[in-house]
C-alpha cells in the first residue's frame, strides 16, 4: 500500500515539474508525459526486492533504483544517482554519484563519488571520493569528511 501512495505522489510531482517547463496547449498532450513519468516511476516488486528506474520505494528486502529519492529497505537501499534522498536499511545503503542527504543503515553507509549530508551506520560511514558532513558510527561521530570511512572499531 505505501509503494501505491509514492508512486502515486511521485507521477504527480513529477508531471508537475515537467509541465512547469513545457507549455502544453491541448490536454492530449498531457498525456504521454504523465504516461512516461509513470513508467520510469513505476516500482516493480520481485520477491521482495523492489526495481524502480526514478520512483521512490519501500521494499521488505532491498530498493535498487537508477535515480531515487526515497528508499526504505530492510536489507539493502542502492541508488545510481542520488539528488538529496532519503535511505534507510537494514544492512547496507549506497549512492553512487550524487547528493545523499539522510543515509542510515544497520551496517555500512556510503556515498561513492559526491556530496552526503548525514550518514548514520553500524559498522562504517564511507564517503570513498565525496565529502559527508556528518557521520555517526555507533558512539563515534564526525562532522566533516572528506574521501573517508569511519569505522565502528
Amino acid at each position: 500500500m505505501e509503494n501505491i501512495l509514492l508512486f502515486a505522489l511521485t507521477v504527480v510531482i513529477y508531471s508537475f515539474v515537467w509541465f512547469l517547463f513545457t507549455n502544453p496547449v491541448a490536454w492530449t498532450e498531457y498525456i504521454k508525459p504523465i504516461a512516461l513519468v509513470a513508467l520510469i516511476a513505476l516500482p516493480f516488486n520481485i520477491g521482495g526486492n523492489v526495481f524502480t528506474i526514478a520512483g521512490n520505494a519501500t521494499a521488505e528486502k532491498s530498493v535498487y533504483s537508477v535515480l531515487s529519492l526515497y528508499q526504505r529497505a530492510e536489507q539493502d537501499a542502492v541508488t545510481l544517482f542520488g539528488l538529496a534522498g532519503y535511505q534507510k536499511a537494514g544492512h547496507d545503503v549506497e549512492t553512487s554519484i550524487g547528493l545523499a542527504g539522510y543515509q542510515q543503515a544497520g551496517r555500512d553507509a556510503t556515498t561513492f563519488v559526491g556530496l552526503a549530508g548525514y550518514q548514520q551506520a553500524g559498522r562504517d560511514a564511507q564517503a570513498i571520493i565525496a565529502i559527508a558532513l556528518y557521520q555517526r558510527v555507533g558512539e563515534k561521530t564526525r562532522t566533516f569528511g572528506a574521501f573517508s570511512v569511519l569505522t565502528r572499531d
